[in-house]
């Protein structure tokens, strides 16, 4: 495998990022790469689905059709591959499904912490939260911050005072919605950097001194020395009134209030000729008149500025620190009565498994655990690395180290994305890392990893192509939006584009249009001259915010008659009163007490279906509805509830059947994880949200952040205005050192402060510079959803000096621009099928009732096993270390396929030096002393043989659900591949009793009995061709059940 090498991909949108990832999977499979050591990692689990289904696909094709064996081996660079070789791939893909690595980040990362737990410094097992669960946890730790008894009145009072310091005073209503919002805005800056001495802390932020603040005085006595020194004969009367309501104002003012008008413009005035004040030659402007001003009224005034911007610096350091006391206050019990408890949400994970996060251990021990995942893992695959975060990449750094210096070439690594659709820098994405990680292994070993760039848009025709190269790979153009830094970064990693459909008609224009009034109206014109609901064609209308959506989709239907639905997240719980009565009801049974929800039962079609059913009591109802989900689950029991209401509901009420069915379908994806808690339940409903599907002439009115990874025929963008993109975000500055580390974090002082000052100066320009490239990805992300046609509508210019959208497309296209046939859409038909629009005046009735099977204790094979154990053995005290022995030896035995007595000696090794218990190894090993033992592992001479090994499964039997693990299984299979017959082992690794072996695997046969019914399921053959064995592992001694 030493020819395949390490590749760095940089994509463009709809250049096929996903077939490149799916080919380079292929063709390790086919160079001989075991599916279970090969990672695929991804962001979504939509796209980790859309993996694993193309690999089938493509390997199934390939194993069925010459043709299309013919041009996977081509793209794969196995060219005497055929349609035998990818079936022996596809069945290997199929044969390690439950030991398949296709999945996100996230999940990954939680299998990590689930393997190595008491590693990472948790008690034992763990569970993640979901978003609506986390929330509620949230609310319970105010709740016990806030709480008689829960805390100390001292804890409370710390946690307060911290709090009016964190927002200086500001008072507000809802302080428990305030402090919320507190910590949304402020949390995951403090688990960046928990540490306090980074907060406010003006020796981190000036290591060699601040000048506003050495040398600073109080500001009433610099005021009376700058009364004193002011040349009051030489100004006139305006010039005077001016610096007396300085001086009337700034006794009045309080840092941390706003500046009042007078300070604020002689403080502007001071600052414009600073470094003249101090120089004694300073020439500054008042009231319109310029004033020279000698050496010690130049100082004296700057002595009073210089203390009014030490008074807002010192107000800005104290307020850093209470949010930080603050946070660390909350931190401090929520990870007691969280965290400790084994309740982690996503981004604990990725903390625990942090070089130095709170699960940090010695640095041998760390290299111990990864060493052990190296063994397991060959090749590494990651997909939109673009948005991957320096906390995820810490954390797979060593790992991709190995494969990286590989000095046989065995692994590798591949990652692909696309710089230019970075738009989640905001939740910790930095695309810098593409560039980084290339040059710092490329640095260290020239030639280490490849380059290739992939331009060809399989999406997008010639028209839409462009005007994409037009406005995005101009530098000249760029300029006039972002800052030169921006376009330098953005131009290295830009190729001109091409459309892989040139025969594709299409159309792309720049249209103009006076103010936003004019904009949807010419979107509307645009698309009813198009009218995709005729043509069959999929529509998206782009906008940078919901609310400009929901205004323009309710114009177009109101204005235009067109099917426009606004792409905000549809929360379906409580958006209508059919399912607000169903809810209710459940609120009013587990919280009997609830008067707003008793009523709300009673004001809706529920309470004459109490009525009906006899349940008149509160306690009756609370019984009732309460027994109804412990023997359901939620699904269920809203099923029953769907059903009863429906004489209730109106004929042509539509809407309410579908947000019924809905509301079911969002309880059984909340039964999987087995919950019977209402609070719970209700909670989750409601962060529960939906989109609507997709359909052709629906013309769907999104952000360009939720229209990222689709593609439309048509696509209009007429919500570009705004202001300059290079607006620093709101919130904490967080300044990174050299290794990207937390230096410092302050809440920075008004633009007009911080730009006079050359390290604020600079960590706003490098914010700015961050805002800006991911405003041009977002423009990028907008112009590249279009396939056919592509539409701008925009406010002229004019003399706006904003570095906009607008700016940077006049820039480059100039006031009108199109390429591309305006017809292009004339000659398209009607197409054969009905467009998918729904249709309002079918009935859509509630899902049909099925059996449910309720997933809270799932049966285990184990579990109908009857072995008699002596007394002592049940209490021993080294009782759990043999049960972790045994799942060692488990491990072991899951590792080896076919493996001679001549190759056992280096298997042995193998083990010994990726860090297996030595003990386990060895009574492994001794298997291969015993000759029917020894025969498990031995490749049978004749035939076609495969085997599964330690695989899961689960089997839904009637109102059972069985779960289980095979230990191994060895399938021999017919000339044509299918299964002919099957045999199962299981393994027992406990000290054999005293009793006959005989008679103690008798004691496993239900188990195994189990096992068998599974298997002969899953291979597809009878019952009678299956056989199986109990393998007493400590006796070397295979016992067959007949």
């Amino acid at each position: 495998m030493s020819d395949l090498g390490h590749l760095m991909i940089l994509a463009s949108a709809g250049a096929g990022k996903t077939y490149a990832l799916t080919t380079r999977f292929v063709r390790l499979l086919a160079l001989g790469a075991p599916p279970e050591r090969i990672v695929a990692l991804t962001f979504t689990r939509k796209a980790a689905g859309e993996f694993f289904d193309e690999i089938l696909n493509r390997l199934a094709a390939a194993a069925t059709e010459a043709k299309a064996a013919r041009t996977l081996a081509r793209e794969i660079e196995q060219g005497d591959f055929g349609t035998e070789d990818f079936l022996g791939l596809l069945r290997a893909m199929i044969n390690a499904m439950s030991r398949l690595h296709l999945g996100t980040l996230d999940g990954f990362f939680s299998r990590l912490v689930q393997a190595f737990p008491l590693e990472l410094g948790l008690g034992g097992e763990f569970t993640l939260l979901e978003e609506a669960t986390a929330r509620r946890e949230r609310q319970r730790v105010l709740g016990l911050i806030f709480g008689v008894g829960a805390t100390s009145e001292a804890a409370r009072d710390d946690f307060l005072e911290a709090f009016k310091r964190a927002t200086y005073g500001v008072e507000e209503k809802g302080l428990q919605r305030r402090l919320d919002r507190f910590l949304d805005e402020h949390g995951e800056t403090y688990l960046a950097a928990p540490n306090g001495d980074a907060w406010g802390n003006p020796a981190r932020i000036w290591p060699e001194g601040c000048p506003w603040l050495d040398e600073s005085e109080p500001i009433a006595a610099a005021a009376e020395r700058c009364r004193e020194a002011l040349p009051w004969a030489e100004f006139n009367e305006k010039q005077r009134a001016r610096w007396e309501d300085f001086f009337t104002a700034l006794q009045e003012w309080v840092p941390g209030a706003v500046l009042p008008k007078p300070v604020e413009y002689l403080l502007k005035n001071a600052l414009a000729v600073w470094d003249g004040l101090w120089a004694g030659d300073a020439v500054m402007t008042i009231e319109r008149r310029k004033v020279s001003l000698d050496p010690a009224t130049g100082r004296a005034i700057a002595g009073v500025m210089r203390a009014i911007v030490a008074a807002e610096f010192t107000r800005k350091f104290e307020i850093t620190r209470g949010i930080h006391a603050v946070l660390a206050l909350y931190d401090r019990v929520y990870d007691d009565q969280v965290r400790r408890t084994g309740q982690l949400t996503f981004a604990d994970v990725q903390r625990l498994l942090q070089p130095d996060g709170p699960g940090a251990m010695d640095a041998e021990r760390r290299l111990l655990i990864d060493w052990r995942l190296d063994a397991r893992f060959d090749h590494w695959l990651l997909d939109e690395f673009q948005d991957t975060s320096r906390r995820q990449w810490a954390i797979l750094r060593n790992l991709i180290d190995e494969a990286v210096q590989d000095p046989e070439g065995r692994r590798s690594f591949f990652y692909v994305g696309d710089v230019k659709q970075a738009i989640y820098a905001w939740r910790g994405g930095d695309a810098r890392l593409f560039r980084e990680i290339f040059d710092y292994y490329n640095e260290a070993a020239p030639g280490s990893i490849g380059e290739q760039h992939l331009t060809q848009s399989w999406r997008s025709g010639p028209a839409v192509i462009a005007m994409v190269n037009a406005v995005c790979g101009e530098a000249d153009a760029l300029s006039a939006m972002v800052p030169p830094v921006v376009v330098e970064r953005w131009i290295r990693d830009w190729r001109a584009h091409e459309s892989a459909r040139p025969q594709l008609a299409g159309f792309a224009a720049l249209r103009q249009a006076d103010d936003e009034a004019g904009r949807f109206a010419e979107t509307l014109r645009i698309l009813g001259d198009i009218d995709p609901a005729e043509r069959g064609l999929t529509v998206a209308v782009l906008v940078q915010k919901n609310d400009t959506g929901a205004r323009l989709a309710e114009y177009l239907r109101a204005e235009g008659g067109l099917a426009a639905i606004a792409e905000s997240d549809l929360h379906i719980a409580f958006d209508n009163p059919f399912t607000c009565g169903l809810l209710a009801l459940l609120r009013w049974a587990a919280y009997p007490a609830d008067s707003m929800a008793r009523e709300a039962v009673a004001m809706s079609p529920v309470a004459r279906v109490l009525d009906e059913l006899g349940w008149r009591d509160p306690s009756q109802v609370c019984t009732e509805v309460l027994a109804e989900i412990d023997a359901a689950g939620f699904a269920g029991m809203l099923f029953d509830w769907v059903r009863r209401m429906e004489p209730h509901i109106a004929a042509d009420d539509h809407f309410s059947r579908l947000r019924g069915r809905q509301l079911i379908e969002a309880a059984e994806a909340f039964d999987e994880n087995g919950g019977r808690d209402v609070a719970e339940f209700l909670d989750w409903m409601a962060a529960h949200t939906l989109r609507e599907a997709e359909a052709p002439g629906v013309i769907r009115v999104m952000t360009v952040h939720k229209a990222k990874g689709l593609g439309f025929d048509v696509v209009v963008l007429p919500d570009l205005q705004g202001q300059s993109v290079d607006q620093r975000r709101k919130g904490l500055a967080v300044h990174r050192d050299a290794h990207h580390e937390v230096d410092w974090v302050l809440d920075l002082p008004t633009m007009q402060l911080a730009q006079n000052d050359s390290v604020f100066a600079e960590q706003i320009d490098a914010e700015k510079a961050e805002s800006a490239y991911e405003a041009l990805c977002k423009l990028y992300v907008a112009l590249t959803r279009a396939k056919q046609a592509l539409y701008v509508v925009m406010e002229p210019v004019g003399r706006s000096s904003s570095r906009n959208f607008p700016k940077l497309l006049t820039q480059a296209l100039g006031e009108t621009w199109q390429a591309g046939d305006p017809d292009w859409f004339r000659d398209l038909s009607t197409p054969e099928a009905d467009v998918a629009v729904a249709d309002e005046s079918s009935r859509i009735e509630p899902p049909e009732q099925i059996e449910r099977m309720v997933r809270r204790s799932p049966r285990t094979p184990a579990g109908g096993a009857t072995v008699f154990l002596p007394g002592e053995r049940w209490f021993a005290a080294k009782s759990s270390s043999r049960a972790a022995w045994g799942t060692t030896v488990h491990e072991l035995l899951g590792t080896i396929e076919w493996l001679t007595a001549e190759e056992l000696g280096d298997w042995v090794e193998r083990m010994i030096t990726a860090g297996r218990d030595a003990e386990a190894v060895r009574a492994v090993a001794e298997l291969w002393k015993s000759a029917e033992t020894r025969a498990l592992f031995e490749r049978p001479s004749t035939g076609e043989t495969d085997v599964w090994r330690e695989r899961a499964y689960e089997w839904a039997d009637g109102a059972t659900w069985t779960s289980g693990v095979f230990d191994r299984v060895v399938v021999e299979r017919d000339d044509r591949g299918m299964a002919r017959s099957l045999k199962v082992y299981d393994f027992k690794t406990d000290e054999v009793g005293q009793g006959s072996l005989d008679a103690q695997a008798e004691g496993y046969r239900p188990q195994l009995t189990q096992y068998a019914e599974a298997a002969a399921r899953l291979a597809q053959v009878a019952l009678s061709q299956v056989t199986v064995a109990v393998v007493f592992v400590r006796a070397g001694r295979v016992v067959e059940l007949r």
